[in-house]
């Protein structure tokens, strides 16, 4: 008996610990009177709105990274070509690795709780007059 009570309490750990991560709102005095299932529902339908949004925007958030990055890779090629005195060739495989790295980085973001759609669920907690502190 003791075997499945260890063994129990290590899989609800485990769920536990693989659940995604959750808004933390300000415990105010609005948000101690409102019925718990309000507030669920309310950070589920955030949370719907900003995974629909982020699927429809994936594209050009993916892009905007990655324009970002090619521009930041060719200042540091510029900045490279001062010491090679080549120029164009460190400004053109700067931008070409920024690019690469602004590609990454979008993609990850788009996809992340981390960018847009965190914050697209915090946005939408604020308007519906919730005040996020962070996620858990």
């Amino acid at each position: 008996m003791p075997r499945a009570r260890i063994g129990l309490i290590l899989i609800s750990a485990l769920l536990a610990g693989c659940a995604a991560p959750r808004p933390v709102l300000y415990p105010d005095e609005r948000l101690q009177a409102m019925p718990k299932e309000t507030v669920s529902r309310d950070i589920a339908d955030c949370d719907a709105r900003a995974k629909e949004y982020v699927q429809a925007n994936k594209g050009r958030i993916v892009a905007r990274r990655t324009g970002a990055g090619a521009m930041f890779g060719a200042f540091l090629g510029l900045i490279a070509g001062a010491f090679t005195g080549d120029y164009g060739r460190a400004v053109s495989e700067g931008a070409a690795m920024g690019a690469a790295t602004g590609l990454i980085h979008g993609a990850v973001t788009a996809n992340s709780p981390e960018g847009v759609h965190r914050r697209f669920v915090e946005y939408c907690l604020i308007e519906k007059g919730y005040k996020p502190m962070g996620w858990k």
